[in-house]
């Protein structure tokens, strides 16, 4: 897991190319005024889902876990507490739907959590379980960007 921000200075390790694809086309769009919707960047390699959400709390996200794409998740406008572990391979598995590359999880021990604000992100790898979509302090409403990348893509050649 990655948390950082579009307002930090550049960091002198760079990320693999199709991380930095991702951000660029964040980076380079109105996130704003765009319509809810996805939007392919390398076809269904790296695309990215516009979304308004209203966070809830907590008990009422389930964790979640993808095998083939990583999700990189920033938050446009809003507060949005995100949670995360590390996937040790003893969790309770809620809904294993691989088909549409997400297994749901329950009873998640060793959480921890970020408020992501505006500009801030958070990137999720397969090896990471995240708790998306969850209040921090009161439900509000968050507009975010979440790219999906195909992991192996990062893969060495």
């Amino acid at each position: 897991m990655i948390f950082s921000s579009s307002l930090a200075i550049d960091c002198p390790c760079p990320y693999p190319a199709a991380i930095r694809t991702a951000l660029e086309w964040i980076a380079g769009h109105d996130l704003t005024g765009m319509e809810p919707g996805t939007y392919e960047i390398q076809g269904r390699d790296i695309y990215v889902n516009i979304q308004d959400i209203t966070t809830k709390p907590m008990e009422e996200c389930l964790p979640e876990r993808h095998i083939d794409y990583l999700d990189l998740q920033y938050v446009v406008s809003g507060v949005e507490r995100m949670g995360y572990a590390p996937y040790t391979g003893k969790e309770t598995v809620q809904w294993d739907m691989r088909d549409k590359d997400i297994i749901l999880y329950k009873d998640l021990e060793n959480e921890n959590f970020v408020d992501v604000v505006p500009g801030g992100y958070c990137i999720f790898f397969s090896d990471s379980i995240h708790r998306p979509c969850c209040a921090a302090g009161s439900p509000g409403s968050v507009r975010k960007a979440v790219a999906k990348i195909r992991q192996s893509l990062l893969e060495p050649t």
